[in-house]
């Protein structure tokens, strides 16, 4: 069952790979994967420390 799982994420991946292989060098796609980060980083970050407010 776990290698099957692994075998699912594999295929889900590898179209997404290999859209990055191809767009390497847009700067425009590393700005937005860097503004993403920051907002997943922020969304989690004040979740965590709300100290009952």
């Amino acid at each position: 069952m776990t290698l099957s799982i692994i075998d699912k994420m594999n295929e889900w991946v590898e179209p997404f790979k290999n859209w990055i292989m191809a767009n390497h060098g847009n700067p425009i796609m590393w700005l937005g994967f860097v503004l993403i980060g920051i907002a997943v980083f922020s969304i989690t970050f004040g979740a965590l420390h709300r100290n009952g407010d």
